[in-house]
């Protein structure tokens, strides 16, 4: 048993490793990827549960093979990250960022008010937000909204761009990214709430109870995916326009990991990959079919020039999202 064992355990490191690579290479460019790259990556990390134990008792060898592709999953597979360090300060103000998608109002409305209190907050972006809906913000607060996004801040805010972008055959655009000036004690500075399209439902129809996927069902995942690419280059088109520091906030639908986000969004500093620990995980789906213990895909991102100084996941405010909290540092101009 133990030569099988050994060898079990080096095919454990070699097929997580070519896993996460097949995550980073493909993930959003070939469908089967695309699934992997949204699927609970946290299974890769089951079969430890038997090899570690077999191996402790009959092979201790192999715990060096296992070890490692317990690294492979527990570090990049499921997105540990380390922050890289802070610069030196910059002598600007700092702003303290919220983000958080409130899952269409079903959020507690309470609960985000404290956060945003209790936090110190100085501007905010909420996605899936109800054009109904009312908040009982602190005094002095302002909140702009525009078809499902909003920017609230302690700060004066000017309206500025909405994005939208189409995918037919739906005749109705959807709002990617609207965007607000905001008169913060450093200078103006532009603030973008951001909900990108998700793959959620491309996803869904490709499960099948009898073989897990049916790739006969890919077609309507290779379009959406076509259509996640095109709203992210439209919308980062958008933002070529503006000029001064520019944070964007929001939900992007999709992870860091993802050659969409590496391609669209890498000239943008990500707050979490900054100077976030841990997994950062922001979203928690609640499908039947589709589960994962979490998945980071609300980012904060900033322009050149800014600084970011802490980003954290804060509390659950009743949405099936977390929100993301970052301390941002202006240009001293």
């Amino acid at each position: 048993m133990p030569p099988l064992i050994r060898w079990v355990s080096w095919l454990y490191l070699f097929s997580v490793t070519a896993l996460w690579l097949l995550i980073f290479t493909l993930g959003d460019r070939w469908w089967p990827a695309t699934v992997v790259l949204f699927a609970p990556r946290w299974v890769a990390a089951l079969p430890l549960l038997v090899l570690l134990p077999l191996a402790a008792w009959r092979s201790r060898f192999s715990l060096i093979p296992l070890l490692l592709g317990a690294l492979v999953v527990f570090g990049p597979l499921l997105g540990f990250n380390l922050p890289l360090g802070s610069s030196a300060a910059l002598g600007g103000a700092t702003l303290r960022v919220i983000t958080c998608n409130i899952e269409g109002g079903k959020h507690d409305s309470a609960a985000l008010i404290a956060l945003i209190r209790d936090a110190s907050a100085d501007v905010v972006a909420l996605q899936e937000f109800p054009a109904d809906l009312k908040l009982n913000l602190p005094p002095g607060w302002q909140l702009i909204q525009e078809r499902g996004l909003a920017v609230l801040s302690r700060f004066p805010l000017q309206r500025g761009i909405t994005t939208l972008v189409s995918n037919p055959p739906n005749p109705w655009p959807s709002t990617c990214l609207f965007h607000c000036v905001v008169k913060a004690p450093g200078g103006d500075l532009n603030f973008c709430s951001l909900q990108l399209p998700t793959p959620r439902f491309d996803l869904l129809p490709l499960l099948d109870r009898h073989t897990l996927i049916n790739p006969a069902r890919k077609g309507q995942l290779l379009t959406g995916t076509a259509y996640r690419r095109r709203a992210s280059q439209e919308v980062r088109a958008s933002l070529a326009g503006l000029s001064g520091p520019t944070i964007i906030a929001g939900d992007f639908n999709m992870p860091v990991d993802s050659t969409i986000y590496r391609q669209v969004w890498n000239g943008y500093g990500n707050a979490f990959s900054r100077s976030g620990f841990g997994y950062g995980w922001t979203q928690r789906a609640r499908s039947k079919k589709l589960t994962t213990i979490g998945i980071r895909i609300d980012h904060i991102l900033t322009s050149p020039g800014l600084e970011v100084r802490t980003c954290t996941v804060g509390p659950d405010v009743g949405s099936d999202h977390l929100p993301l909290i970052a301390d941002v540092e202006l240009v001293k101009r």
